[in-house]
């Protein structure tokens, strides 16, 4: 609950760039010793700065993407979807994992897989946090090029043109947002290229996202629904949104977060 007030405080704020302690106690419906501690939390993640009886955001573009911020929000949900994709990997396969939050959760939950069951896994990633997690315990391929501080990851021409040059039997990919449940969209065109790229040479894609990226849009679709084999998402997801999904080609598996 906390995160998900963290994670609406902050899409709101950057529309409206600036925000009263007690339009937040309205939006949020908190008390104002909650609010303060939510912006004190924003302010110590970098992505805002608190003012007097206010916060503003930070001196940067609304779309900017914080990795350390990312990986403080939804902590249950990305756990329980990293495990439920973990489900559909197959001895032999050869997987492109992309650098988003919800990623790491699935690496850290196929460090446990490959320790239980013993797995045959060739992993593929533009992510230095995946490299991190991983390496200890199988070898990663790590697709290098321009490295990105906040994102903790490596795009750009060096690292399409390798990417470009390996096949993968499943693609693991995430999103910042999603626009009436039909594009999934990111924050930046090289992150829009990188997946493009992992999908199209996949012959599975799956999305994982949590059912707070279906309320946010990025400016960067990259991803129709329709283009993705499986969505993981949290079974927090509104009877809507979940409805349009179903009418796709994509199959959908909404996980139970206080079942794992």
């Amino acid at each position: 609950m906390k995160q998900d007030r963290l994670q609406a405080l902050m899409g709101r704020l950057s529309i409206v760039r600036t925000m009263s302690l007690a339009e937040a106690m309205e939006l949020l419906d908190v008390s104002e010793s909650t609010a303060r501690r939510m912006f004190a939390e924003l302010e110590y993640s970098g992505a805002a700065i608190r003012t007097h009886g206010g916060i503003c955001c930070v001196d940067r573009a609304p779309t900017a993407y914080s990795f350390e911020f990312g990986a403080k929000l939804n902590i249950d949900k990305k756990a329980a979807i990293g495990a439920a994709a973990c489900d559909f990997l197959d001895d032999g396969d050869v997987i492109f994992c992309d650098s988003g939050t919800t990623i790491q959760c699935f690496c850290a939950e196929l460090v446990h897989r490959l320790r239980r069951d013993k797995l045959n896994i060739k992993v593929y990633t533009n992510s230095l946090a995946n490299l991190e997690l991983l390496s200890p315990y199988i070898p990663v391929h790590l697709v290098g090029g321009e490295y990105r501080a906040n994102r903790k990851d490596f795009c750009g021409h060096m690292a399409e043109q390798a990417l470009k040059s390996v096949y993968f039997t499943k693609s693991f990919v995430g999103a910042d947002g999603c626009v009436d449940a039909d594009m999934f969209t990111t924050t930046d065109f090289e992150t829009m290229r990188m997946n493009e790229i992992a999908m199209d040479h996949s012959m599975q894609s799956y999305m994982l996202v949590d059912s707070s990226k279906f309320a946010l849009s990025s400016h960067v679709a990259y991803a129709p629904v329709s283009r993705i084999s499986t969505i993981i998402t949290d079974n927090e997801i509104s009877r809507e949104i979940l409805e349009k999904l179903q009418k796709t080609p994509a199959n959908i598996v909404c996980v139970d977060v206080n079942q794992i």
